[in-house]
């Protein structure tokens, strides 16, 4: 078959390559609906932040959904698991850090002869860190977290305004520890202020947005209320790096200059409230803390709470000096320590309790600077994750910001840093709501952290 070659022919060519049709656009496929494993997990994650604190051992019963759903989600793909994508490294060092954490106390236990009963709470992480590598290869509704955050914190302040200004309770401890209660209260209500991120970005209605919003600013309120109402002062520490992260999130979101002016004021007026109203006890509790500090500093009175402090720091210190690699354990501690109490080096009163009343001299003086490395990285790497999180779509002209994302990682950046404050005159791993707090939200938080779109749905029969 001769080839065509007249002129019409060519002008047509010539048009074509000149002007190549336009190609059609292709739909964008619709999200795909979340599997019965997936609305498990998703359940459970609200579950955990509302009942941790406002209802007796809602801790343990959230932490349980949370690995029962792992479970249920890993068994119910167990045909298509080996197909996930590998995970981010950043999150494997996350769950490194969890099992090295817990195999390096419950080892060290082992080898000092203290008995299983030293294996409870470091075994939290190993669970966690399952639980992590779950759910960083799941698909979970943000909104989740935000709502079990919000219904946390209303609940929490709910509980502390009965039980302080109704019940007349000298603190409110809801049904735990009350140190714990009051840094845990802090916390979710932290974490809440950081969900309007996400809550102001939602494609919803003008209105609906708002009832978000403010759903969410409530739970806050009520978080940071029932915090004060517990009189936990070292819980009150979260607020500064709080602060600094927010400022942070503003700088991302162009907003800087409003979050200058109306942060600090809005924080201004809730410390006003509780501070100038005596029923709450903070007044009381900041004017007895600088008494206590003033009394240890001149010698006339080393038996307050800040003072049994300070000597528990300073025999602490004094005992790390003289085994700084591996420590002394916990029962090595309490024996040294008494002995410290009993010459008079440190208050006897102090040399009763079984920890530093602070994480990094416990960590040092139990488990040397190798256990302080570990524990550092196990606050560290997740701080790593949130800061990495990618807030903007790859190769996006606008630059559009992702707000859900800058949410979790301005919540998780609260979580890790506040977390740390609060250790600075409590030992939150020493107590199972501490522990498990910390490993299972890091668990669910890091595993939002991971990029929704690395995960494709699978199988679920």
């Amino acid at each position: 078959m001769p080839l065509l070659t007249d002129d019409r022919t060519r002008t047509l060519n010539t048009a074509s390559a000149s002007n190549p049709p336009t190609p059609t656009p292709t739909p964008t496929p619709p999200r795909a609906p979340l599997t019965r494993s997936e609305q498990f997990i998703t359940a459970a994650v609200f579950l955990f932040p509302a009942l941790a604190l406002t209802v007796p051992d809602g801790y343990s019963i959230g932490a349980v959904a949370l690995l029962i759903a792992a479970v249920t989600h890993l068994v119910a793909n167990r045909r298509t698991w080996a197909q996930q994508p590998p995970l981010p490294t950043a999150v494997k060092a996350v769950i490194a850090f969890m099992i090295l954490y817990a195999l390096y106390w419950m080892g060290d236990a082992a080898l000092r002869g203290e008995g299983l009963r030293e294996f409870d709470r470091p075994s939290r992480f190993l669970l966690a860190a399952f639980c992590l590598s779950v759910f960083a290869q799941a698909r979970i509704q943000q909104g989740a977290l935000w709502l079990g955050l919000a219904v946390g914190g209303i609940g929490t302040g709910g509980l502390a305004i009965t039980q302080k200004l109704i019940e007349g309770h000298s603190r409110a401890n809801g049904f735990a520890q009350t140190i714990q209660f009051g840094n845990a209260s802090m916390l979710i209500g932290l974490m809440c202020l950081a969900g309007t991120i996400w809550a102001a970005s939602r494609p919803t209605t003008r209105r609906g947005r708002a009832l978000t919003v403010a759903i969410l600013i409530l739970g806050g309120i009520g978080g940071l209320t029932g915090s004060f109402l517990s009189g936990s002062r070292g819980a009150w520490l979260a607020l500064g790096p709080a602060l600094l992260i927010g400022l942070w999130a503003a700088v991302r979101l162009g907003h800087t200059r409003r979050y200058l002016v109306l942060a600090p004021m809005a924080l201004a007026l809730l410390v006003a409230a509780v501070y100038l109203q005596p029923a709450t006890g903070v007044a009381h509790r900041i004017t007895g803390a600088a008494q206590q500090l003033e009394h240890y500093i001149d010698g006339t009175d080393r038996t307050s709470s800040v003072g049994y402090r300070l000597d528990m720091w300073k025999g602490a210190w004094r005992l790390f000096k003289s085994r700084p690699l591996t420590g002394w354990g916990e029962q090595g501690y309490i024996e040294r320590t008494r002995e410290l109490g009993a010459s008079g080096y440190i208050a006897s009163g102090a040399a009763q309790f079984t920890h530093a009343h602070n994480e990094w001299f416990n960590t040092l003086v139990k488990k040397g600077i190798i256990g302080g490395a570990v524990l550092l990285g196990l606050y560290l790497m997740p701080a790593v994750c949130f800061l990495r999180l990618r807030t903007r779509p790859p190769g996006d002209p606008s630059q559009t910001l992702k707000a859900p994302c800058l949410a979790v990682a301005t919540a998780g950046l609260i979580f890790m840093f506040g977390f740390m404050a609060t250790g600075l005159t409590q030992v939150n791993f020493n107590h199972n709501i501490g522990a498990m707090t910390f490993a299972f939200m890091t668990a669910v938080l890091v595993g939002l952290s991971v990029d929704p779109a690395r995960r494709s749905p699978v199988d679920d029969t």
